[in-house]
């Protein structure tokens, strides 16, 4: 039996929500069991990472493998989980080393190809790390400057997902991806510390009987 687990994320309502990506492999007939109250987007990832993995030059486990996205009461939507279940089973099956990858968020839609296309929610997922206490965020390379603007966390831009054959406990990622690393520049634009607001009902578009 092998076990791996890798931090994701998704947004409920605008809020950045971790969702912890574990996999387990063990023998038995070939399939995936996604479980976690996935939507169809999610549930959908499974041949997309099952290509993305081939083409992306890493071996697909012939084997029973379990992903679980916790924690399992809160519905996950959407294709922000692709690349972390991607990163899970390759960490798992030691494709990867794992401890390159502490204190890392994984973010991203693959195509069959193994390449990384923008997701939407970015920034909210990004604080949501940070508060985590995270190190790294790693998303395609289009969020990159979405995600910088969270002060306080390296941003790692992913646009293939056979880029991590590279990445080694020897080696920095700023040779092989494109970072960002702001960690240092706290006065960097931060909405939720320097920022002030004032809710306000003339905010509220439409529904004119409620704010009456």
């Amino acid at each position: 039996m092998m076990y791996g687990k890798v931090l994701s994320a998704c947004l409920q309502g605008i809020e950045g929500q971790p969702i912890e990506v574990e996999v387990d492999i063990s023998s038995g007939l070939p399939q995936i069991n996604l479980v976690g109250l996935p939507d169809p987007a999610v549930r959908e990832s499974v041949e997309r990472v099952r290509s993305s993995i081939k083409n992306g030059g890493f071996s697909f486990p012939m084997d029973r493998i379990t992903v679980n996205l916790a924690p399992a009461d809160l519905r996950k939507e959407g294709s922000s989980f692709d690349l972390a279940i991607a990163v899970a089973i390759l960490i798992t099956t030691g494709q990867i080393p794992a401890d390159c990858f502490q204190q890392t968020l994984f973010l991203g839609e693959l195509a069959l190809d193994g390449s990384l296309r923008p997701i939407p929610g970015v920034l909210s997922m990004t604080h949501a790390a940070k508060l985590l206490g995270m190190r790294r965020v790693c998303l395609p390379l289009a969020n990159a400057s979405e995600a910088a603007l969270i002060a306080g966390i390296e941003v790692c831009g992913i646009t293939n997902l056979a880029d991590f054959k590279h990445w080694n406990k020897d080696s920095e990622p700023d040779y092989i991806f494109n970072v960002i690393n702001n960690r240092g520049s706290e006065s960097s634009t931060n909405y939720t510390e320097t920022s002030h607001f004032v809710e306000d009902y003339a905010d509220v578009n439409g529904h004119y009987q409620v704010k009456l």
